[in-house]
């Protein structure tokens, strides 16, 4: 699976919120723009703008090079999405929550749980004992509810999971493996230029005859 642009919107929109749609697509759009321009263009408060920004450079998804404006003497920054290091956090957080639905998986196939008729809220055995078996919000008598399809459904999410993580992880490892293909090849290129030019060792003692 290739991270697309609309995924790496999707990711983003996950961290910051639905509000920062304009945001994150000027910023997908354009590298190296100033936090003023996506103010304007976003007509967002510049504070905002900022805000938004700090918090993707925390969790290095942005870069940023500075540059002193002539006139007015302060410093503007210019900000450019990292599309590579969204991917890397973007498997670490799958991770992350694939652990979370496996522990999930195990507490569901252990545990028993109980719920009123109205589904006010769920409970695991201790909680049921504690409130004499009955939901602490409506009162009602409370019984066992059946994890079947609890089950179902996070097996199916655990299973999406790792196939997609795995497509992810083999990208990645295409991706370093053409790289250093690539390095190699140049460092041999070298080489053979560098042979080329050095003079030959014959020609070199007909000179001193």
């Amino acid at each position: 699976m290739r991270l697309t642009r609309q995924k790496i919107e999707e990711i983003l929109q996950v961290i910051l919120g639905q509000e920062s749609v304009s945001f994150i697509r000027m910023l997908a759009d354009k590298d190296n723009i100033s936090e003023f321009e996506l103010a304007t263009k976003t007509k967002k408060d510049i504070k905002v703008i900022r805000r938004m920004l700090y918090f993707l450079y925390n969790h290095n998804l942005v870069s940023f090079n500075r540059k002193k404006d002539k006139i007015k003497g302060w410093y503007i920054y210019y900000w450019t999405l990292l599309p590579e290091s969204i991917k890397y956090y973007y498997i670490k957080t799958k991770k992350e929550k694939l652990i979370n639905l496996k522990k999930q998986l195990d507490t569901e196939k252990k545990e028993l749980f109980y719920t009123c008729p109205s589904k006010c809220t769920r409970l695991d055995f201790d909680k049921a004992i504690h409130f004499e078996f009955h939901c602490p919000e409506c009162g009602e008598l409370v019984m066992q509810d059946s994890s079947e399809k609890k089950v179902q459904v996070i097996i199916k999410e655990i299973t999406d999971s790792e196939k997609e993580l795995e497509s992810l992880e083999k990208e990645t490892t295409k991706k370093i493996a053409h790289s250093i293909e690539k390095k190699s090849g140049k460092v041999v290129n070298k080489l053979s230029s560098k042979l080329k030019k050095k003079p030959s060792l014959k020609k070199n003692k007909s000179k001193i005859k």
